[in-house]
This record gives structure tokens, sequence and C-alpha cells, in this order.
């Protein structure tokens, strides 16, 4: 979820305990204000009820009555002790148009015109409090969604200008490879957080771009240095062991040195390639076939295949093309036909199955699963061979992360099955 979506609707789930808390406060004030001015209306009304009792007007004080809006009753009993307040109360008197009962404020009042005590009642109409409820939880709504809708133009607007040299820099940073040596180029924007994320990211690039350049200096140096005297060692051991006056016992030493000289060469190769990889130096990309691939690692294995006498099945629908690195695509698949003859068994199968869409290499082997968690970690050996230097599987893996391909294993039916597949991108996800 994007910072501006996920920012405005935290807004929005705590504006809305805020609107139902306003609501709240919306209603007490409006029917506090509506009950206080009818209290007033009420009031005055009273006052010129007395003055028409003051004036004995009969005229105007039947047609008040006859309103059927004000009661006038004169009190009687002579033990009834006049009130000094007036009494302010709801009820609830018919309507007759609409033949229900509805909410009225009333005034009750008790006044003394020329020693005769009248009771006064007057009441108004006044506001259905549901129907304010009502209203009021429909404004709230429309509030709700108004905001909710001015929030989602906002980001889209702000997404647009104001965030704009933000996503210019992410995209800098996705296409940016040290390997180049090319400290991207920021735009100068508005906001001063971003100019000084933008500096600090130049800053970060440039030291980057060093730090590859010495890496990659000291892995190619280091690699030239090593594999020099390897390679006298390796042929100086040669010649000793065609020494005609070694004894039996030399003989096996020498040949143990032969043997550890050659795994140090291939550890060295292995561990520059794996560098070379991890540093992105393989930049040439083309449509690679993986069925002619096959057929030039198993011509590349086939004597090792013979050896152990493992049955080759290729079963292919359709070729599989993937844009990569040519030579990294044969460094893979050698990698994972290597992996299937040597962790075989004598007498077993490798079945090479090709999909327009997939590529899979399965192998009789131990009848137990591989270790997921360490299955790509370097050095992290799967059989006993003195061949085998446990880089086989990591080099692969970093093959298929520059190369946007998925491998997958599974143990199934006693074999174990290796997946390459290209992976998908968001787009093509959805």
């Amino acid at each position: 979820m994007k910072l501006l979506v996920k920012t405005s609707l935290y807004y929005l789930i705590v504006s809305i305990p805020i609107l139902i808390i306003s609501g709240f406060i919306c209603y007490y004030f409006i029917t506090k204000e509506v009950r206080d001015s009818n209290n007033e209306l009420l009031t005055n009304q009273k006052t010129i009820v007395e003055q028409y009792l003051k004036n004995n007007d009969a005229v105007s004080l039947h047609l008040i009555t006859k309103s059927k809006e004000a009661q006038i009753d004169k009190i009687t009993n002579p033990n009834f002790k006049m009130g000094t307040k007036d009494i302010f109360s709801d009820t609830l008197i018919l309507d007759k148009k609409e033949n229900e009962l509805a909410p009225n404020r009333m005034i009750t009042a008790f006044v003394k015109i020329r020693n005769t005590n009248y009771q006064i009642k007057i009441w108004r109409s006044t506001l259905e409090f549901n129907d304010l409820i009502e209203g009021i939880l429909y404004l709230l709504i429309f509030i709700l969604i108004f905001l909710f809708l001015s929030s989602l133009l906002i980001n889209f607007w702000i997404s647009k200008t104001l965030w704009k040299p933000f996503y210019n820099t992410i995209h800098k940073l996705k296409t940016f490879r040290a390997s180049d040596n090319h400290i991207p180029v920021f735009e100068n924007a508005s906001v001063n957080e971003f100019n000084e994320l933008n500096n600090s990211l130049i800053g970060m690039t440039n030291k980057m771009i060093l730090d590859y350049n010495g890496q990659k200096k000291f892995t190619e140096n280091a690699s030239h240095e090593i594999q020099t005297p390897l390679a006298v060692i390796k042929s100086k051991v040669d010649l000793l062991i065609q020494s005609e006056n070694l004894k039996e016992n030399d003989v096996e030493l020498i040949v143990a040195i032969d043997d550890a000289c050659s795994k140090l060469i291939r550890l060295n190769k292995s561990l520059l390639l794996l560098t070379k990889i991890e540093n992105r130096q393989f930049k040439t990309i083309e449509k690679v076939s993986f069925e002619k691939i096959i057929d030039d690692s198993l011509v590349l294995f086939e004597e090792h295949i013979k050896a152990n006498k493992i049955e080759v099945i290729k079963n292919i629908e359709d070729d599989f093309f993937v844009n990569m690195n040519p030579d990294l695509g044969l460094v893979l698949i050698n990698n994972l036909l290597q992996n299937a003859i040597r962790h075989n068994i004598e007498g077993g199968s490798i079945i090479l199955f090709i999909q327009k869409n997939k590529f899979i290499i399965c192998n009789s082997g131990k009848e137990e699963p591989l270790n997921m968690a360490s299955l790509y970690e370097r050095f992290q050996k799967k059989s006993a061979s003195n061949q085998s230097i446990g880089l086989g599987l990591a080099i692969g893996k970093e093959i298929v992360e520059i190369s946007g391909l998925l491998l997958k294993y599974k143990f199934i039916n006693s074999n174990h099955r290796f997946t390459l597949t290209i992976k998908k991108t968001d787009f093509q996800q959805f």
C-alpha cells in the first residue's frame, strides 16, 4: 500500500469517531438552542396573555384560546398557593392534520389579576428529535463520503505533483547499476526533504561505484595472482608424477596434492564466476534456446553419464526460450546437470522435460529430500564426493536471480526435481 493511500486511510479512520462526537455535540447545541428559543417565545406569549387579562380584552383572549395553542383557567380553590416560577415542559399533543401525537413545548404559569388567580398554559410545536437525529446522521454520512472522495482526489493530485520527484528518484535507483560507473542525476525538487534525500543518494551511489570498482579490481588481481602459482604447482606436480624414481607412498602423496590443487583451481574459478555474477558483469543479453544448451551439456558430460550407467530421458514438448546471457545459461544447465549426475546412483536416471514456459530436471538419488534451509547456501555439499566444492547450486541461484527466472526444488516419488520458470513481474501477475 502506498504511503499516501495509507495516510488517507488513517485520516479516514480517525475522522469517523471525530464525526460521531461532532454529531452528538451538534445535536446537543441544536436542541438546546431550539429549546431556549421556544422558551423565550412562550414567555413572550405568556406576557401578552397577562396583558390581555389585565386589560380585560375578552376578544383577544377568545382568539388565543380558540387557536388551540393556549388554555386559560380560573383557579377556584381558595387554598391554592401561587407559585413564583414558570414551569416549562415537553408534552405530546394530537396533530389533527397528521392525526398523530406531535412534540410540543409548553409553559405553565400562574398569575393573579384583580384578586383572581389564573392558570395559563401555552404551547407551540417543536422539532421532532427523531427527525433531527436522522438529519444529522445523513449529514455526517454525506460529510464522510465527501471526505473520502476528496482524499482520493487530493492523493491523486499529490502523487502527480508533490511526490513526482520522489517517484523519479525511485525509478533512477531501480535502474542504477554500480557496474555502469554512472552516478544517477536526480532532479531538483521544491521540497527540502526530497533534495536532502537526493544528495544523500548521490553520495551513497558514488561510494558504491568506488567500492564496486575496488572490489572488481581486487577480485581480478587476486584471481590472476592465485591462478598463476596454482597452474605452476599443477604442472610441476604432473611432471613429478611422471618421475620413475618415486616410491608408492610418494606417488599417493603427490596424487593427493594434485587432487587438492585441482580442487583449489576449480574453487578459485567458481568464486571468481560467482563474484562476476553478483557484480552484474555479464551484460550481453540474447534469446537463449534451452534445448540447444541441454544438447551441448549432454555431450560434455557424456563420459560421466556412461561411467555411472545413468539413463537420460528427454521429453521435449516445445523449446524453452529465455532472454539472458548465453554463457550464464550454459553454466546454469551445466551445474544442474552435473548436480544430477554427481548425486545420482549407479544405474539411476535423469529426466529432462522441456515445455514452452518451463524446464524440469529430475534425477534419482538418496531416498530423502534435500535440506531446503541450506540448499542454495555456499559450500553446502550435498554428497561426499571429493569433486564437489559446494558452489554449484549457489552459482545457479545467482544466475537465476539476475536472469529473471525462478528455481524451485521438490522431492517427489523418490526423485529430486528442479523446476526452472520465468519469474512473473507485478504487471504480469495482474
